[in-house]
């Protein structure tokens, strides 16, 4: 039997050396095996430096994130945003509270909206706002709101809080959404053309709330709305239509958003409807405003986001990409295509191809929307743990692995909206809406009506 690889050869010690590479002491081995040792010794080490380095490489990816309290930058103006009420020489406003009562709105100081029911003159209780507007009659309408802001004090206008007003909205559940319809929207979300499609859901009122769901990545949006005193088939009819305008946003989970786009083409019909739509996503304000110039209202409104105190919107009508009528003639030349998703079944754009009365055309929102693209860094984690989860042995696709990989990261970091936050959306002439996001608990404990703790 040959002697163990560590036996000393001689009792020398100075024989008895020990090879600073660290294989095997000098004396077991012979010069031509001590070569040998040093060659594979650069060998494995040419081999596992490249590893190493990928090794620390990998974990640099994973523990470097994203900073949370990233936003998407917004030109916003100068002057701090001033809510009124249009003269009735410009527009008649109106609104109506919880209770069915339509109102003339004459005056809004300090978050009082000061009114006239309109149930002494002519309209009905519980009436839709066209209806009483038609009812009481325009020249009617103007009188009493110079009357009552007249130095003469005649007509005097009762106080009304924001709370105690019902939507302007119409009764409809099923709206006309535009998307990517201000430039700077179109180019923080990488669309490269205005789309439409249809958003289902009743109108919230000014001041309510909105539900924080378990992996739900919550996103706000301002928007002006418009809806109808007809039904609209034709542009000839949105000409000849009276348009009544109010202040309206919308909530998109932008979990399911990114898991159903397809990002090739935003006009595909998927994910927007489905993403967009829901009891609680359509908040709208309280003021029904009837211009006598429509253009040149929606050119000169202006509409803001408040998360919190931080403005994160601000925008005028103006900045708008199509108008509303550029939007209609847009909707209606839509009007063969079954392709729009929700919920797995497939809808028209407009149904019985017409806009109806009660249901709002929207505008697109405006930059500065919590929404961001992935980075190259979330991208870059994303491949990784689809190679080495082996998400590929499971037939799932490297954009999917992706996908998920990001909502989870956002899910983690909390830059959407999380339950206690309020947003505040405001507008120059078409009041203000005011949403508390609640939690899943908390929404059950408001339907049933029992008090929480």
């Amino acid at each position: 039997m040959g002697k163990p690889r560590f036996q000393p050869a001689s009792s020398s010690a100075s024989e008895y050396r020990f090879d600073p590479i660290g294989f095997a002491p000098v004396w077991a081995r012979s010069p031509g095996q001590g070569i040998q040792t040093i060659v594979r010794f650069e060998m494995k080490t040419a081999i596992y430096l490249p590893v190493l380095i990928i090794v620390i490489c990998i974990g640099l990816i994973f523990s470097v994130r994203d900073d949370p309290a990233r936003t998407n930058p917004i030109s916003a103006e100068s002057a701090p945003l001033v809510p009124g009420v249009l003269p009735s020489s410009e527009a008649i406003t109106l609104a109506k509270t919880h209770t069915g009562v339509p109102l003339l709105v004459t005056g809004l100081a300090d978050g009082l909206i000061k009114a006239i029911d309109l149930t002494n003159h002519g309209a009905q209780l519980g009436a839709d706002l066209f209806d009483a507007f038609a009812a009481v009659g325009e020249t009617r309408l103007a009188k009493l709101e110079m009357e009552a802001t007249g130095s003469s004090g005649v007509g005097h206008a009762e106080s009304y809080t924001f709370a105690q007003l019902a939507s302007a909205a119409g009764d409809g559940e099923r709206h006309l959404s535009s998307g990517t319809n201000f430039p700077e929207h179109a180019e923080e979300t990488n669309s490269q053309s205005v789309f439409a499609f249809p958003k289902f859901g009743p109108p919230s009122p000014p001041v309510t709330t909105v539900v924080k769901r378990e992996g739900v990545l919550l996103d706000y949006e301002v928007e002006l709305c418009v809806r109808f005193d007809r039904d609209i088939a034709t542009v000839e009819d949105f000409d000849a239509a009276r348009k009544g305008f109010f202040l309206c946003a919308d909530f998109t989970d932008r979990a399911v958003l990114s898991r159903m786009i397809d990002v090739d083409n935003f006009d595909s019909g998927s994910g927007f409807s489905d993403a967009k739509s829901g009891p609680d996503f359509f908040p709208t304000g309280p003021f029904l405003v009837i211009p006598t110039d429509w253009e040149r209202f929606v050119t000169a409104e202006r509409i803001t986001t408040h998360r919190g105190n931080s403005l994160r919107q601000d925008a005028r009508g103006g900045e708008m990409i199509l108008n509303f009528r550029q939007l209609i003639e847009k909707a209606l030349s839509d009007l063969e295509s079954e392709r729009f998703v929700f919920r797995g079944q497939h809808f028209h754009l407009l149904d019985q191809k017409r806009l109806a009365r009660g249901q709002a055309l929207m505008s697109g929102t405006p930059e500065g929307v919590i929404f961001m693209p992935p980075t190259s860094l979330q991208i870059t984690r994303g491949g990784l743990q689809y190679v080495l989860s082996g998400s590929f042995l499971r037939g799932q696709s490297g954009y999917d692995s992706v996908v998920e990989a990001f909502i989870r990261e956002e899910l983690r970091a909390g830059r959407f909206l999380q339950a206690g936050e309020v947003i505040r959306y405001s507008s120059s002439s078409m009041g203000e809406i005011s949403i508390t996001v609640v939690s899943e608990n908390e929404d059950e404990v408001a339907l049933n009506g029992v008090d929480g703790p």
